[in-house]
């Protein structure tokens, strides 16, 4: 199935439907998202974005290779648990939309990652503490990855990047050989991954040179996030 047919007039999980400049909350989401992926890497050994990476860490750390596999337990686990609890809130009723919700339970949790670096030290001493922080920082992405599904139709991702890269290579091979309208969208499909990588990657970098000041690191990706709700489209209700 093809990803214009994936998508929905009414989906609330496109981006060009829940925001005013969705290729820009793209770059800005894909972005913290590995920059502080590659920040809780190297502070805690584990990610909070990668959970594929994550679930590889487990099954090194069993067989006694990778000494914080707690970690990336922790991170993962906290990940699939905010997924859960945000997309439940996402279909919740109320005056907010859906987007919103997912936003701000995502900046919520981004803040309190924050503030509990910052209470224990950014984990410099490993043990219980570092493995608290990458669970709080897993449940920061677990509730961002929730956002959106979609970008003009297209499947996006902006936390799970395995995806993204495949999705990509399928969509080249479409462009190089399909013609018309197919051709047309497996272009802007390729844009569109290539953007999410390559924000994806900067972000990473960035990520890695913030090491030197790693009480803010959480506390820069929420005041991102936190300005993502200038681009929230308006609730629209029905008369």
């Amino acid at each position: 199935m093809g990803d214009a047919a994936s998508a929905g007039a009414g989906d609330p999980q496109d981006s060009y439907q829940e925001f005013r400049y969705p290729l820009a909350v793209l770059a800005l989401t894909t972005g913290v998202a590995g920059f502080v992926d590659a920040f809780a890497f190297l502070r805690y050994g584990a990610f909070v974005a990668n959970q594929s990476g994550n679930a590889i860490f487990l099954g090194i750390g069993v067989a006694g290779r990778h000494p914080t596999w707690f970690e990336s337990a922790a991170s993962l686990v906290a990940f699939a648990a905010a997924t859960g609890v945000v997309s439940q809130l996402r279909h919740a009723r109320s005056r907010w939309s859906p987007a919103a919700r997912a936003l701000a339970a995502a900046v919520a949790a981004m803040a309190f990652w924050a503030g509990l670096n910052a209470l224990l030290h950014h984990g410099h001493q490993g043990g219980l503490p570092r493995i608290a922080l990458a669970a709080a920082g897993g449940f920061a992405m677990g509730a961002l990855a929730t956002l959106f599904a979609r970008t003009a139709g297209i499947t996006t991702a902006i936390t799970y990047q395995s995806g993204t890269i495949a999705k990509t290579g399928e969509r080249v091979g479409r462009w190089l050989a399909g013609s018309g309208a197919e051709r047309s969208r497996a272009r802007q499909g390729t844009f569109l991954g290539l953007l999410a990588l390559t924000c994806y990657a900067v972000g990473g970098g960035v990520g890695t040179v913030a090491q030197a000041h790693p009480l803010w690191v959480p506390v820069w990706g929420a005041l991102v996030l936190s300005a993502l709700g200038l681009l929230l489209r308006p609730v629209r209700r029905r008369g």
